[in-house]
């Protein structure tokens, strides 16, 4: 049986992502053309981030068990192992020949997510070990190589396909690389995430890693079609430790692409574009843009076949709640070694999509409400709310795959309540309130209600 501790996430903080409480300053967009892509992207709602590389080959979920500190099990090798640092960072490497991933079908994700209800999809062209999932002309370390396992564009295939559904495109792009010399000189020893020479001392081979990355986004940007948002991972490359150049990597992009979102994770200032909280939701209100970052399983893409996620309810739970505050939920799933989609990320993709056919109204294109009136019932449903074009949508959560009946109070006059997938409601008047009549949820996981105030 799977348990809560079984599908608890890696340390933040160990993982490279800075926590802000409450939130930095942001910093709006001063490019029309980018707060109208902002708008748009708030419309979007639900998103799915993709990872894949040689770490799923190997049985992990990222590339962090290069890492030279033990930070926890999510930098360990593989069990396994036994060797030097520098012996596995060689083999490590080398398992990009092995990297076959021949049952990797991007149509078959595509419409699995687009069925589920999601709008976009961020995929990773490139995690922190360098590999690229693309046909990068800057480097040989890349799924199309002779030398690799794949042999194939797997971006250009995942971009297809997924337009080809209806879903908007973002690409995820580790701003570290710890496959360059550039980064990571093997001729010193190498501590941590962070590079590992003086660029004081060294400027000539910084300026090259910082050409190398502008480089490859650019190719990116330029080769595969259009992108809603460039998404930047690795917040600690950032000056002063190290400059990596983020407004001539925002000019760059919007050359390419104009209107272009871009996301410098965890770097506060004009180009974190919007907020992006990592396996929580925000202990505090957002009042600025913002996407919860969510892995459905213990890792950002499947470990093993028989991988668990989490429950239906808790993930249906998590959209209602970010989307009543004002945000976006970008749920990491991700093929097995050989390519496939695990049976418990299927299911909740099966899940999804029958409750975001009935309920979905209530979620896209929606912001939370500015005056909302108060909601209750009586017992342990929690309730959120969103708005769009003058409908406020009322959400009922009990944490359970059922919603019972209920009755809900409402300060303020109603003069229509619909329950989405059922029909109309009876409600009375009492006082300044309106007593609700609620049968039992006409969906799973989460009831939603749709009202219009007198």
């Amino acid at each position: 049986m799977t348990t809560e501790a079984d599908l608890r996430p890696a340390p933040l903080a160990a993982a490279g992502a800075v926590q802000h409480e409450p939130a930095p300053e942001y910093v709006w967009p001063s490019d029309p053309l980018v707060r109208q892509s902002l708008g748009h992207w708030q419309d979007l709602k639900v998103g799915v981030i993709i990872h894949w590389g040689i770490y799923t080959s190997i049985g992990q979920g990222g590339s962090w068990s290069l890492h030279r500190e033990d930070l926890g099990w999510f930098t360990d090798p593989p069990e396994d192992w036994h060797g030097t640092d520098a012996e596995y960072h060689t083999w490590y490497y080398d398992q990009a020949r092995t990297f076959t991933g021949e049952d990797f079908d991007a149509q078959e994700w595509a419409s699995a997510c687009a069925a589920a209800g999601m709008r976009y999809c961020v995929f990773t062209t490139k995690h922190h070990d360098g590999f690229c999932m693309y046909d990068s002309q800057y480097t040989n370390l890349k799924c199309t190589s002779e030398e690799s396992g794949l042999r194939r564009d797997v971006l250009r295939e995942v971009t297809e396909a997924f337009r080809d559904n209806g879903l908007e495109m973002g690409a995820y792009f580790s701003k570290a690389d710890w496959s360059r010399p550039e980064y990571w000189n093997r001729s010193v020893p190498i501590k941590d995430r962070f590079h590992n020479y003086s660029i004081h001392t060294h400027p000539r081979a910084w300026n090259r890693f910082v050409e190398f990355t502008r480089d490859q986004i650019e190719e990116i940007l330029t080769g595969y079609g259009p992108f809603s948002v460039l998404w930047l991972d690795g917040g600690w490359v950032c000056a002063p430790k190290e400059p990596i150049d983020i407004d001539g990597i925002a000019r760059t992009a919007r050359k390419a692409q104009p209107g272009i979102l871009v996301v410098d994770r965890e770097v506060p200032g004009p180009h974190q574009n919007y907020l992006t909280p990592e396996q929580q939701l925000p202990s505090t209100p957002l009042r600025v843009p913002w996407e919860a970052c969510i892995s459905l399983t213990k890792e950002w893409c499947a470990m093993r076949p028989d991988d668990p996620a989490k429950s239906t309810a808790e993930t249906i739970g998590n959209l209602v709640r970010i989307v009543a505050g004002g945000g976006n939920y970008l749920i990491g799933i991700g093929p097995d070694a050989r390519g496939r989609m695990v049976p418990s990320v299927r299911r909740f993709l099966r899940d999804l999509g029958e409750w975001m056919q009935v309920c979905g109204e209530g979620i896209y294109s929606t912001r939370p409400p500015e005056n909302p009136p108060s909601v209750t019932s009586d017992d342990d449903l929690s309730w959120h709310l969103t708005q769009r074009d003058g409908a406020l949508y009322a959400f009922g959560l009990s944490g359970a795959d059922s919603i019972p009946a209920t009755t809900l109070h409402v300060g303020a006059k109603l003069s229509t309540v619909n329950m989405l997938g059922s029909g109309p409601l009876q409600f009375h008047a009492d006082g300044d309130t309106t007593v609700v009549t609620v049968p039992p949820s006409a969906t799973r996981w989460a009831t939603c209600l749709r009202i219009a105030l007198a």
